[in-house]
């Protein structure tokens, strides 16, 4: 059963897929608890949304968790729209997360304005998104269909689709917005009440070794962890260039 709030089409079919991935995989299990373990430490004590939830992982590493996509599956809670989280009736959320969202929409920017209507006072916002550093743009490029062009991220950072049925994807938009116009978009962001608290850069080498959701898993898990735990140590100086993924934290303004 679905109920769509969104005229985007949603691959039902790849949610089974990448059930079974996750199921087939200790690796990536571990790397994404790794992931998921970061967005934790970010989050505040209190009330924690999904946005994207797709098979709600999220439950098995975070308390609570309320998951939402755009079409209602039986994984998620709500279907609910990046643009309309007023919607869901609730406006003091303490935390609103999202894995692999942001570079899918077309008005990145009203989904900020739509996030921070929903916050309380001091809440956050943590995005976890795909790095166009130097090795992420060499990687991205030969690993994965979607595109990853940074330069195409230009003010007023409104995109047209890019694929079938209406979609768009840009991995380039986390690095563009927070990185190449992080000035324009701080401006932007303070009209909603938000500010940039921070912007780190994360894995390397064990992620791709775990084949992701469409590969086989290249090493053993207890290998796996033995790269996260050396990527911990790669000071940000160099993640920069070297990273996969970011984070991005953002705080409305208040308590």
């Amino acid at each position: 059963m679905t109920d769509k709030v969104s005229d985007v089409t949603y691959d039902l079919d790849l949610l089974e897929v990448s059930r079974s991935a996750w199921e087939r995989s200790d690796g990536l299990r571990f790397i994404y608890g790794e992931l998921y373990g970061d967005v934790q430490r970010n989050c505040l004590e209190g009330s924690v949304l999904e946005i994207g939830s797709g098979i709600a992982v999220s439950r098995e590493f975070i308390k609570n968790v309320y998951t939402t996509d755009v079409t209602k599956t039986d994984y998620v809670d709500q279907a609910m729209s990046a643009y309309a989280i007023e919607r869901l009736g609730q406006a003091d959320w303490k935390n609103i997360f999202a894995i692999d969202v942001l570079h899918h929409l077309k008005q990145p920017l009203q989904f900020f304005q739509s996030a921070a209507g929903a916050l309380a006072p001091g809440g956050r916002i943590i995005l976890v998104e795909p790095a166009a550093t130097l090795w992420g743009r060499f990687f991205y490029w030969w690993c994965h269909h979607e595109p990853i062009e940074r330069k195409q991220v230009q003010a007023p950072f409104c995109f047209d689709a890019n694929g079938v049925d209406g979609e768009f994807a840009n991995m380039g938009m986390g690095v563009g917005l927070f990185r190449d116009h992080r000035s324009i978009v701080a401006a932007r962001l303070a009209e909603f009440g938000l500010t940039v608290k921070s912007v780190r850069y994360r894995d390397f080498l064990a992620y791709p070794l775990t084949g992701g959701y469409s590969k086989p898993q290249l090493l053993a898990t207890k290998v796996l962890r033995v790269f996260a735990r050396i990527e911990a140590l790669i000071p940000q100086c160099f993640f920069r260039f070297l990273g996969l993924r970011m984070v991005i934290v953002l705080e409305k303004n208040g308590e």
